[in-house]
């Protein structure tokens, strides 16, 4: 039995030991994220899998945890009769984005501006949470670099589309921080 490695535990005690026969960690380690999307409108930081080229997607492994993240929205207050309910919106002027599942790329999504008797200007948020991952395309199969892609995710009803909505903050406006590792497997 290996007396070395990292030891995985799950809720009830148990581990598993993870030792250079099983993964060779390539990367890992604190990661500041970009505040602004790559030049092709996607949005991350690549990690090099070097020395290794083409690697098959089944063999790489990601973890990403989210350290230090921000969220935008502003709450709102109006008279509803004799009461004042209290909501959670997005923020007029906060640079969200949207993301196509399908290619990756981020457009950016604009929140309305709370305009009073404009229902079609408040767009309001049910939740919010950190998201984060290796993030890539369906299509690829083979990877010389993994991409870290990290943001604060807002679930929010967009009233003039008519439509929930994923919208996500980057950078430090959203995730700013995250500890990551990445490994191979079959190395």
């Amino acid at each position: 039995m290996h007396t070395y490695g990292i030891k995985v535990y799950n809720t009830a005690g148990e581990f598993a030991l993870l030792t250079p026969k099983m993964a060779k960690i390539i990367a890992g380690g604190y990661l500041t994220m970009p505040n602004s999307l790559n030049g092709d409108n996607t949005y991350g930081t690549d990690i090099s899998l070097s020395p290794f080229t083409n690697v098959p997607r089944e063999d790489i492994g990601v973890i990403v945890q989210p350290s230090k993240v921000n969220w935008k929205a502003t709450i709102g207050c109006f008279q509803n009769g004799g009461s004042y309910p209290f909501g959670w919106y997005a923020k007029d002027g906060v640079a969200y984005y949207t993301k196509s599942d399908v290619t990756g790329v981020m457009s950016a999504w604009s929140a309305g501006a709370m305009v009073v008797n404009n229902i079609n200007t408040w767009d309001g948020m049910c939740n919010c949470f950190p998201l984060a991952g290796w993030d890539f395309l369906d299509a690829q199969t083979t990877f010389n670099n993994v991409r870290i892609w990290a943001a604060m995710t807002h679930i929010v009803y967009d009233y003039s589309a008519s439509q929930w909505l994923a919208v996500h903050t980057i950078g430090n406006q959203g995730v700013e921080e995250v500890n990551y590792m990445v490994f191979l497997k079959n190395r």
